[in-house]
C-alpha cells in the first residue's frame, strides 16, 4: 500500500472484503465522514481548497459538495445502502484500525473513534 491513503480506504477495505463492495464506490460513499472526521487536522486545507473552488460554506460547504457530487452521480448515501448492518461494525473497525491505510490518516484512528466513524457512514 502507498502511504496517504487514510481512513477513506482503512474503511473501504474491510468493507469491500466483506460485502464484496466496489472499492470507488465504497471510497465516495465514506469521504463526507470521514473528511468531517479529519476536520481537526485538515480544516484549513479544506477551508483553501473550497475557496479555491469557488465553493461557498468553506470546510462544511466542502463537505456538502463532495455529498452533492456524490448523489449527482447516483452514489449510495450510507454503508447500509451497500449491505453494510450495524452488527458488524465492532469487526469492520477491528479490521479498519489494522489496515496499513490506517497508520497515514491525519487523525489518528482508535478503536473508540473508528466505531463512531464506521456508525456515521451507515
Amino acid at each position: 500500500f502507498q502511504k496517504g491513503l487514510g481512513a477513506i480506504h482503512a474503511i473501504s477495505h474491510p468493507v469491500g472484503a466483506r460485502y464484496n463492495t466496489h472499492h470507488g464506490t465504497t471510497n465516495a460513499v465514506v469521504m463526507p465522514a470521514v473528511v468531517t472526521f479529519n476536520r481537526p487536522a485538515i480544516a484549513e486545507s479544506i477551508e483553501r481548497l473550497a475557496n479555491y473552488l469557488d465553493i461557498s460554506g468553506g470546510f462544511d460547504g466542502f463537505v456538502q459538495f463532495l455529498s452533492d457530487q456524490n448523489a449527482a452521480m447516483h452514489i449510495p448515501k450510507s454503508l447500509t445502502e451497500l449491505g453494510v448492518i450495524a452488527p458488524d461494525i465492532d469487526a469492520l473497525s477491528a479490521a479498519a484500525l489494522a489496515d496499513p491505510s490506517a497508520a497515514s490518516n491525519p487523525v489518528r484512528m482508535t478503536p473508540e473513534n473508528t466505531r463512531r466513524l464506521l456508525q456515521a457512514c451507515l
